[in-house]
């Protein structure tokens, strides 16, 4: 593993973490922050098949008005992250996310120096 690669990993945890702290202040602008503008989203909601540009999300993101309901039980673990030059997966694992489990996929690109969010595939555990 070269000396660039442990950086690269801190990038790219750098930009999950940017996510969860978006999503747990129901912060819009900085979920818009985390991922590229051109960025899209697929995944289940239950047995709803969901493929949308990443705003659709934020429009969830801002319209959470009880994060109090569900921020102090949530917790999540970044489960993997690997690099390959300036492109990344990490794996999100989410627990009470608004009441639900999630695991994200994420895949990210860094552009001019910064990690962002390119897309976004999840799974909702509890099909509910």
């Amino acid at each position: 593993m070269s000396e660039q690669q442990p950086v690269a990993h801190d990038g790219v945890r750098s930009a999950v973490e940017a996510y969860v702290s978006a999503v747990s202040a129901a912060d819009p602008a900085a979920v818009r922050a985390a991922f590229r503008p051109d960025a899209h989203m697929w995944g289940y909601l239950g047995a709803e098949f969901v493929s949308a540009p990443i705003e659709a999300f934020c429009e969830v993101v801002a319209a959470d008005t009880d994060t109090a309901r569900w921020v102090p039980s949530y917790r999540y673990t970044i489960r993997s992250v690997e690099v390959s030059g300036d492109v990344a997966v990490a794996v999100l694992d989410e627990f009470g996310y608004q009441g639900h489990d999630f695991t994200n996929h994420f895949s990210l690109v860094r552009a001019d120096g910064t990690w962002r969010i390119a897309g976004k595939t999840f799974f909702r555990h509890d099909g509910a």
